[in-house]
């Protein structure tokens, strides 16, 4: 019994651990983020409809297959389905329908009602609404039975980060999907779709970069300008800077069609700002794309922002950091709306209290968030009634002691009067009085427009609602003083700042507590500018979100002794006559590659000629601009090194034959002292004639500094040895080299391009345009191009061609054939035998995720040139290469 107990535990233990093992080799397909990174992985085993299990993977006309797919045959409705028996290549031979959570499948997305999936940029603000379009959604309960439960949920996708859509359901049926989108930086979002809580996998995608959302800042309205800021509720407010659309109402001319972008509303906080008179039905104002006026309908009094929202893909707006203010509270609003008192009676009562005031104005709160507040000599007035242009309230006992100025709801008082006064006169401990009719200002800003001498007071009270260290500063460009009291009583008032000191010492301020402020200008010849700006210390705000907020930046200096290391080389002059080193080469007939110095040549495949061996090894960086020179016999290929190079290292050669490539040193070189190479690490430059030629410190440091770069072969970015380049673009040029690992920063040498513009300028005829890639996103398509005709350069058409490039965050090589391409979709006709690519472009750099290097445009391809290598054996694409 014992020894059965061992052998049942055993076989648990293998069980778990073969689950384990399955687990760590398979992927289950049912998380967006995970999926994503693991692309590579089979599918864990899938049971299909007929009771047979998924023969993982299989090949179906050229294509290998680790998931269901939807393109298998006779499957016009696209359901996930895959090869449940395959031949001894894996090629499938029988099929079924794969028994999975959800059977639904995306065609596409857009952001425009009936639009196309190249539609598929919006606001970066949100409040764009996609449409997805697919079949088998979740029927909601929105359009069959009631129901509570959202049936289909769609998130967004950046790399490890993941967004909620907003579900619009009202839209929603099983072949469309509909939803706005949130807040989101720019960038490459991808579309994942749930429906009744299970993800489509992408393999259920008919194109899943056909799926995608990118908000950029150029398909986002923007609010550069609010005029007033401030002001009562039922007012106008302009706005203005671009709004992407002139359209704000369907009865507009040219705005009748659904793809007419509309402003379909304007918020102020969660109020409407009607563009039309609804009794009169005109504009304020005539509205454009780029101004309007609006009328704020509600009777709030309060901090507000402003929001626009326009249809299609342009969605909610965004209004620049400079229209955002900070509240007291340290809340961000771009508009403050006051009540206004127009009279209060009686104007007497008694000291004890429990006369019945009768307040009347307009605007009078009724938020829950601003409750009304009324006070009598700083002292609650008990309110009885109110509505929005009333309050009965029973006053308080008079206070013990009285003040002659008290806090207000609303800004400073500004007085004015005519005349000048001295700096010395203003900074004294006595400043003149303030004269004239009271104002308001919210502001704390007043700016002249008379060109007659003045003089101006801002007089109130700062609260603040946190304890924190402020900093006052006096913003003005006449004489001024700025004082401020230890409390709420003006005879406590110091001063703090004056015009030729504006700048206060920090000054700690306790909450609710009420501190008094007086501040005075003065300009003999008018256009005086006089107003008071406060700096918080302690915020939790960035220099992001308001342009009043600045970041406090500490720079850190740390001293060291850096002695750079210095070497000394003579080099006497000897030369002689040198050998030449000979090498035999013995490789069967195979797919081979010949390497020096760990650099390797294209492909060869099968028995090439001398000519395509000599041409594949002068093509290296390690021997080019020397050449080297090769014959061939029946069975070896005979390499000769130029003498210049002396005793080089044994090539190697790998193959995909079973017998080893042979090597053999025939004769051993022996340099002839007449040039010189440096070697720094197994790198080396190139070499050196020191006899022939005037050899400048320039000359040497160039060299040098290529040891530090990666060396391509002359074929791809050398248009003086490499003819067949009539257009180059390196980046090589005021290259500054950094601490970037030099694999990430470049393709060909030091330096790549952060940009999508592949040339621009080219002149002169080549059919091919190559270029190095490294893209951080899915979402570049295609290639805008500037294309003239060798025979015609007078015209210039701008097609584009679609581009798939491999979105792997790695540097790719690619060449194209544009002419071929441009026949090919009828771009041109099939008798254009030669072409000029003007410009080349790639679309679209979001977020600067493209880099680019070693741009050419040519006649011939590089040599070797590989379109998608699939030889196990290529070591081309090797990083210590």
């Amino acid at each position: 019994m014992r020894k059965a107990k061992t052998i049942i535990i055993g076989i648990i233990l293998q069980i778990l651990l073969a689950e384990l093992a399955s687990s760590q080799t398979c992927s289950y397909m049912w998380d967006p983020v995970f999926e994503l990174s693991s692309s590579n992985q089979p599918m864990c085993p899938v049971s299909t409809t007929s009771g047979s299990t998924c023969s993982f993977p299989f090949k179906y006309n050229g294509v290998t297959y680790k998931t269901c797919t939807i393109f298998g045959p006779n499957n016009q409705d696209f359901r996930p389905q895959c090869a449940i028996t395959v031949d001894q290549n894996k090629t499938a031979l029988t099929w079924s329908f794969c028994r999975v959570p959800t059977d639904a499948v995306i065609f596409y997305s857009t952001v425009r009602k009936g639009g196309y999936w190249t539609l598929n940029s919006g606001s970066t603000q949100g409040g764009t609404m996609i449409w997805i379009h697919g079949n088998r959604f979740a029927q909601n309960g929105f359009n069959s039975v009631p129901s509570i439960l959202n049936t289909n949920t769609v998130q967004l996708v950046d790399g490890y980060s993941v967004y909620d859509c907003e579900m619009h359901n009202d839209k929603i049926t099983n072949t469309q999907l509909t939803c706005y989108a949130p807040i989101l930086s720019e960038g490459y979002y991808q579309i994942r779709v749930y429906v009744n809580g299970y993800l489509i996998p992408l393999y259920q995608y008919y194109d899943s970069r056909q799926a995608s959302f990118t908000p950029m800042l150029s398909h986002t309205p923007i609010i550069t300008s609010i005029t007033p800021q401030s002001g009562t509720p039922q007012s106008l407010i302009e706005l203005a800077d671009s709004f992407k659309t002139a359209c704000y109402s369907r009865d507009v001319d040219g705005c009748a069609q659904d793809n007419n972008p509309l402003i379909s509303r304007i918020y102020v906080g969660g109020h409407l700002c009607n563009v039309i008179d609804p009794i009169s039905g005109a504009t304020y104002t005539t509205a454009n794309d780029t101004a309007l006026i609006c009328f704020f309908e509600d009777n709030e009094v309060g901090l507000f922002n402003i929001t626009m929202l326009v249809t299609n893909e342009y969605g909610r707006s965004l209004a620049r950091s400079n229209l955002y203010r900070i509240s007291a509270d340290e809340n961000l609003y771009m508009f403050q709306s006051y009540a206004v008192i127009s009279s209060v009676t009686p104007n007497t009562g008694s000291t004890q209290g429990g006369t019945m005031l009768n307040i009347n104005g307009n605007y009078f709160s009724t938020s829950t968030r601003y409750p009304l507040v009324v006070k009598v000599g700083n002292q609650p007035c008990t309110i009885l009634s109110s509505t929005t242009t009333t309050i009965q309230c029973q006053t308080p006992v008079a206070p013990s002691s009285s003040q002659n100025q008290y806090q207000g709801g609303r800004g400073l008082q500004m007085y004015s009067t005519s005349g000048y006064t001295t700096q010395s006169t203003l900074s004294s401990s006595n400043p003149p009085t303030q004269t004239g009719t009271p104002t308001w200002t919210d502001d704390a800003l007043y700016v002249s427009n008379s060109s007659s001498a003045e003089t101006v007071w801002l007089i109130g009270f700062v609260r603040v609602p946190k304890t924190a260290t402020f900093t006052f500063i006096l913003d003005t460009n006449g004489a001024a003083a700025l004082f401020l009291s230890t409390n709420d009583d003006p005879t406590n008032k110091v001063l703090i700042a004056s015009a030729t000191n504006n700048h206060s010492p920090d000054i700690l301020l306790n909450n609710n507590t009420n501190y008094y402020i007086f501040c005075v200008g003065s300009r003999s010849n008018g256009y005086l500018r006089l107003g008071i700006q406060a700096r918080m210390h302690e915020t939790t705000l960035t220099a992001t979100t308001s342009s009043l907020v600045f970041n406090e930046i500490q720079r850190i200096a740390i001293a060291t002794i850096v002695t750079p290391e210095q070497q000394q080389i003579t080099y006497t002059v000897s030369p002689t006559n040198g050998t030449s080193e000979v090498q035999s080469l013995q490789v069967d007939n195979s797919i081979f590659q010949i390497g020096f110095r760990g650099v390797y040549t294209a492909i060869q495949s099968g028995r090439p000629t001398a000519s395509d061996i000599q041409a594949a090894l002068n093509d290296l960086p390690t021997i080019s601009p020397l050449l080297v020179s090769v014959t061939a016999t029946s069975t070896l290929y005979i390499i000769t090194f130029p003498e210049d190079m002396g005793d080089v290292p044994l090539l190697t050669c790998i193959s995909t034959s079973s017998n080893v490539p042979n090597i053999t040193e025939v004769v051993q070189g022996i340099a002839s002292d007449s040039k010189i190479a440096f070697e720094l690490d197994g790198q080396l430059t190139n070499y050196i004639d020191f006899i022939n030629s005037n050899v400048t410190q320039a000359d040497l440091s160039s060299e040098i500094n290529n040891l530090f770069s990666i060396q391509c072969p002359s074929s791809i970015n050398n248009a003086k040895l490499t003819r067949s380049i009539v257009y180059l673009q390196d980046f090589e040029s005021n290259c500054v080299y950094d601490q970037t690992p030099i694999t990430t920063n470049a393709f060909c040498g030091q330096c790549s391009a952060n940009d999508n513009t592949l040339a621009n300028g080219n002149t002169r005829a080549g059919n091919y345009l190559c270029f190095a890639y490294r893209i951080l996103n899915s979402y570049v398509t295609s290639i805008s191009l500037g294309i003239q005709i060798s025979s015609d350069t007078s015209t210039t058409s701008w097609p584009s061609i679609s581009f798939s490039p491999q979105a792997d965050k790695l540097w790719h090589y690619t060449c194209i054939d544009v002419r071929a391409t441009l026949i090919s979709q009828s771009s041109i006709d099939s008798t254009v035998t030669s072409i000029i690519i003007t410009y080349a472009q790639l679309n679209d750099n979001i977020k600067n995720g493209i880099f680019i290097d070693a741009v050419s445009i040519r006649t011939l391809l590089p040599l070797g040139y590989e379109d998608i290598s699939t030889y196990p054996i290529d070591q081309s694409n090797n990083s210590s290469c």
